[in-house]
């Protein structure tokens, strides 16, 4: 079969395909050049386009010298969104986008006439809903040995990979080597003072974005920083405006406000943003580790991560989750 090795494939590198122009291209051709690849189902025409094209090109242009690559499959089996020619594809990615990444010939990546490198794919890792892919944009995360090492979902930002990148870049409140926890940054408080998160090493931390229209939030928050403070929990608040603009005021307002009103004695950090470009590198961390019901954006104020003694992400509790709930959770 077409694109498909007469043995059993036991990597990414087995495989042959044709790209966007009709040329035969041997995935072995990236053996030993890269660090990471990924392999994303793309569309021309879909709400998740401009986003995931801008998000792809940025990791492109950041990591290509440093061994990443990404391969493109179109693909028209979702809400027949990507219908057009090759050439169209080509000219709408390359001229609208300006993406320099390999843009391949239109696959199918589920049902009977599926592309044997998906299949390969999908056997590697499993979905929410089994292997199939769930609509465009899926990613698949391919490690130097060509064998998968991580599948995230289409909503899932194509930045969020970024932690799984071998790199030595830095960036700001991240730290040079790949974290492996969150003890790992370090990151202004509302004074701007530099925390480094290592401090709390032992302690289980509750990390919370937080927005000044609530009272129940905070009276909760309280309620168990008072009751297990002294038992080891902490509670570690980052103000974040993005959601219904809720958090419009200074760090100054945003610290009498919670210190005033609610008498909270939490420590209140820098204000952040925790979806998009510019993300906090602690929240893609946290992102990475635990996924949301609609991928992996927090879905609105006083989202909550619960991080364990030592530094891994535990668990992740909707907006709508009552602080108090986690405390079955934290005695046990």
């Amino acid at each position: 079969m077409a694109g498909q090795p007469e043995k059993k494939p036991q990597s990414v590198y087995d495989f042959s395909l044709k790209d966007a122009t009709g040329n035969d291209v041997d995935l072995s051709i990236f053996k030993g050049k890269l660090n990471i690849l990924i392999i994303i189902c793309l569309v021309v025409y879909s709400g998740m386009t401009n986003s995931n094209y801008t998000e792809l090109n940025q990791l492109y242009e950041k990591y290509k010298d440093q061994g990443l690559e990404i391969l493109a499959f179109p693909c028209n089996q979702f809400g027949e969104e990507e219908p057009g020619t090759n050439d169209q594809i080509l000219n709408f990615v390359c001229t609208r986008f300006k993406s320099d990444f390999p843009i391949f010939d239109k696959i199918e990546v589920n049902g009977e006439n599926a592309s044997p490198l998906y299949k390969f794919l999908k056997s590697g890792k499993w979905g929410i809903f089994g292997d199939d892919i769930q609509w465009n944009f899926a990613k698949f995360l391919v490690d130097k040995n060509g064998q998968v090492v991580d599948r995230y979902y289409p909503t899932t930002s194509p930045l969020t990979i970024e932690y799984h990148i071998p790199t030595t870049t830095t960036m700001a409140g991240q730290p040079e080597k790949k974290p492996e926890s969150v003890y790992d940054f370090t990151l202004k408080d509302a004074k701007g003072n530099d925390v480094d998160l290592s401090t709390y090493k032992g302690k289980v931390l509750l990390i919370v974005n937080v927005a000044g229209l609530t009272d129940s939030n905070y009276k909760d928050l309280n309620h168990l920083h008072e009751k297990y403070k002294d038992q080891g929990l902490e509670i570690l608040a980052f103000p974040c405006n993005q959601f219904g603009a809720q958090e419009p005021g200074s760090n100054d307002e945003i610290v009498e406000f919670a210190c005033t009103r609610f008498k909270s004695e939490f420590p209140i950090f820098d204000k952040i943003e925790v979806n998009g470009e510019n993300t906090s590198p602690l929240y893609k961390f946290l992102k990475s580790a635990k996924w949301g019901l609609l991928g992996d954006n927090i879905q609105w104020n006083f989202a909550k991560f619960l991080v364990d003694k030592n530094g891994q992400v535990s668990d992740r509790y909707y907006p709508t989750t009552s602080p108090l709930s986690m405390e079955s959770v934290y005695l046990r």
